[in-house]
């Protein structure tokens, strides 16, 4: 079973000593492919996205800033499967959403990063985990499922020194269960962990990780057996594999690989499929009407 060795916080950090200007695109990957446009037009401003465990065939995502506190199911085809509204949160600038164990082993949870800070003026970060809803158990019919609030936790943290940082990427780890968040406007980007089991309602500081020779990072996932990382522009995508017994950090001291990816109006949200042979994206832009595509991998 491929799993993660354990290293001190101290020896944990990235040293990206390389530049990422000259990539390649690899041929391990192919696509676009056209899934199919979004039927649910509430859909206007699609954030983040995270390929559903408890639901097969279909996706999470939610609308960035100004929207309320929901999330929208939709099936791979782009078809309506229902809105959630996530009671005892709020929206102030939701960026991404990540997928992945929790507290209570064998249930998925589903973790809302409230992280966007376009001005730098907010002191508090915030994460809500809750159990992923499984549509079969609620009546879809209804225009608005309500996920009750006592099954929310919220994650309260700072970036250390207090500096306050505009980030789109949230990414937790299969194998350990830490969380990863990726700022988005500086040059180097910078990585920084909460280590499992973090505080609940109680604030804390983020540990800094290092940079990434890269900026405007606006999304990001972790493959579910723990062995890719994506992280990508509004123009690019990038993949660093992970070996047996790695972190997350060491993975990101060597180079990554580019992937195909052909640019989307405001294209800020990315997630692995359940099986990691490939990456759904999908546009935020109100310009258009979102489509999600695919990119697979090819047999090796």
């Amino acid at each position: 079973m491929f799993a993660v060795q354990e290293t001190s916080e101290q020896a944990d950090q990235i040293q990206a000593l390389y530049t990422m200007h000259d990539l390649t695109v690899t041929e391990l990957f192919e696509g676009p492919f056209t899934m199919g446009e979004l039927a649910n037009s509430q859909i206007d401003e699609a954030s983040g996205l995270a390929y559903s465990i408890r639901n097969p065939g279909h996706l999470w995502t939610h609308n960035d800033s100004g929207d309320f506190n929901r999330i929208f199911l939709i099936g791979k085809d782009g078809s309506d499967a229902g809105t959630f509204r996530i009671l005892g949160t709020g929206n102030r600038d939701w960026e991404d959403m990540s997928i992945g164990a929790g507290p209570i082993d064998g249930i998925p949870y589903l973790y809302i990063a409230d992280i966007g800070d376009n001005r730098a003026q907010y002191d508090i970060k915030r994460i809500f985990r809750f159990p992923e809803p499984k549509a079969d158990d609620y009546d879809t019919s209804l225009n608005l499922i309500n996920v009750p609030s006592d099954s929310v936790d919220t994650i309260l943290f700072r970036y250390p020194d207090d500096v306050q940082k505009d980030a789109e990427t949230l990414m937790i780890d299969p194998l350990t269960r830490d969380l990863y968040v990726v700022t988005k406007r500086e040059f180097p980007v910078t990585v920084y962990i909460a280590r499992y089991p973090y505080p609940l309602d109680e604030l804390f500081y983020l540990e800094r990780l290092g940079g990434l020779p890269v900026t405007d990072i606006t999304a990001g996932d972790i493959s579910p057996d723990g062995r890719r990382i994506l992280l990508k522009t509004k123009e690019r995508v990038f993949m660093w594999s992970r070996n047996e017994g790695e972190s997350i950090a060491s993975a990101l001291s060597r180079p990554p690989v580019r992937l195909p990816y052909v640019p989307e109006p405001q294209g800020e949200a990315i997630t692995w499929d359940s099986v990691q042979e490939g990456y759904y994206v999908l546009s935020e832009s109100r310009s258009v009407t979102p489509v999600l595509y695919y990119y697979r991998m090819l047999l090796q």
